[in-house]
């Protein structure tokens, strides 16, 4: 479910799993839709692209965990399908632009805000393209979803303008990677 990715080999990914997992068990027995989840974590990055800091920081934080629930819910309800992938990884591209809005709203500028949104959605829809021709079994790259929310919250709070431009840094870079690996599977 991880892109073929063994998540034992990292303690932080197994640990964010397993909390997430216990927190969404609550959840599921009540029958909360996984959906809901996603549009949960979209509001919540809405609502981090008007604030101020550091609050717009927290909210970016629980857009992840709401991004990591929905998944876990969806698993212990037994309702995983494509639909709700398709679903998820819509949100995903939501909340990613909306990221980049609350960078800019916390001083990132017009133009590091629109590099940051044009290479997360480039280098994610690079690697949807990747998966579907198979050329991304267990890549994980610098850019992944979990270390740019990371230095997105940071920088929501400390220094926007950096974030921003590390967050495109870490896309570009990891859409090289992912041509390295499709080359490499040829």
């Amino acid at each position: 479910m991880h892109d073929g990715y063994d998540v034992e080999r990292s303690r932080l990914v197994r640990t964010w799993l397993q909390t997430v997992h216990r927190a969404a068990a609550p959840l599921a027995r009540w029958g909360v839709r996984p959906n809901a989840i996603s549009a949960a974590g979209v509001a919540t990055a809405v609502a981090a692209a008007a604030s101020a800091r550091p609050r717009s920081a927290l909210l970016v934080l629980g857009t992840a965990f709401c991004d990591g629930l929905d998944g876990a819910v969806a698993v212990q309800r037994g309702r995983s399908s494509s639909h709700g992938t398709l679903i998820d990884h819509g949100a995903d591209r939501i909340t990613d632009v909306l990221f980049a809005v609350a960078l800019w709203h916390a001083g990132a500028g017009p133009r590091l805000a629109l590099a940051d949104a044009i290479t997360v959605v480039g280098y994610e829809s690079a690697r949807s393209l990747a998966r579907r021709r198979g050329t991304t079994d267990a890549l994980v790259t610098v850019g992944e979803r979990p270390i740019r929310v990371g230095v997105t919250a940071l920088g929501v709070w400390l220094s926007p303008k950096a974030a921003a431009g590390v967050v495109s840094a870490l896309c570009l870079v990891s859409l090289l990677q992912l041509r390295a690996a499709s080359r490499l599977s040829r």
